[in-house]
C-alpha cells in the first residue's frame, strides 16, 4: 500500500508514470514545468499533480517539504509533541506523516476544496494548452465509500461557466484511478492490475532521486 507522503515532487512523479502506463489516451511525452507541473507538447495538454488537502493539511505538507529525508535527532522536538508515532522514519530518516486515524477523513470536502483552487488558478496564471488535466490524490480511509461520480457532477458543473477547463482530471484512489473525461462526458476506472502499485510506486522513487527535476526535463529518459 502506498504511504501518503506529502512530498510534493515524488506525487508529480508518481501521476506522470501512472498516466504513461495506463492511460490509454497518453502519447510521449511528459515534460518537467511549473504551473501546471507537466506539460504534452505531443498532445498540446497541461497536467496539473495536487492532493485532496484543506488549508490545515498544508502544514504537515510544508512540515514534510522542509525535513524530508533528515536524521531523526535534527527534527525539532515540537514535531514529536504534534504528530508523535505518525512519524514515519526509515533508515533512521523521515519520509512521511502517516494519516490521524482518529480524524475522520470527509474526502469529498478536501476533493472541492482543491479542485476549486486549482480551477481557479487555471483561469489566472497557467500555461496555456490546448487541453489541461488535473491529478488529485484523494488519498480515501476507504476505496469502497468513493463516490466518483459525484465528485464528477459536481466538478462538471463548476466548471460550466469558466472560460478555461480542465479537460481530464485524474481521481487516484490508490488501487483505482478514476478518469473523469469532460471532453466526453464520462468517468471511466482504471482498475490497477496486480502488482501495478508497486510497480508504479519502484518506478515513481527510482526517477525521483536519480535525477534533478529542472523544468524541461523529460520523463522518457
Amino acid at each position: 500500500m502506498r504511504i501518503v507522503a506529502y512530498e510534493k515532487l515524488l506525487n508529480e512523479i508518481y501521476a506522470a508514470v501512472s498516466l504513461k502506463y495506463l492511460w490509454k489516451e497518453y502519447k510521449p511525452c511528459f515534460i518537467k514545468s511549473e504551473s501546471p507541473d507537466w506539460i504534452n507538447e505531443t498532445m498540446d495538454f497541461g497536467l496539473e499533480v495536487s492532493q485532496a488537502l484543506l488549508p490545515d493539511d498544508g502544514q504537515e505538507e510544508s512540515f514534510i517539504e522542509q525535513y524530508l529525508g533528515c536524521l531523526k535527532e535534527e527534527l525539532p522536538p515540537q514535531a514529536f509533541e504534534k504528530y508523535g508515532d505518525r512519524l514515519n522514519f526509515y533508515n533512521g530518516r523521515f519520509w512521511a506523516i502517516l494519516p490521524d486515524r482518529a480524524v475522520q477523513q470527509d474526502y469529498l470536502s478536501k476533493a472541492k476544496y482543491r479542485f476549486d483552487r486549482k480551477l481557479e488558478k487555471l483561469n489566472t496564471n497557467y500555461v496555456q494548452k490546448r487541453y489541461n488535466g488535473l491529478y488529485l490524490f484523494l488519498h480515501p480511509t476507504d476505496e469502497n465509500d468513493i463516490d466518483a461520480g459525484a465528485l464528477f457532477e459536481y466538478m462538471r458543473f463548476t466548471q460550466e461557466n469558466m472560460k478555461r477547463r480542465f479537460d481530464w482530471v485524474f481521481l487516484n484512489c490508490v488501487k483505482t484511478i478514476y478518469v473523469c473525461n469532460y471532453r466526453a462526458n464520462t468517468i471511466e476506472p482504471i482498475v490497477l492490475p496486480k502488482n501495478a502499485e508497486n510497480f508504479l510506486n519502484t518506478e515513481a522513487e527510482y526517477l525521483r532521486y536519480s535525477h534533478d527535476w529542472e523544468d524541461g526535463m523529460a520523463l522518457d529518459l
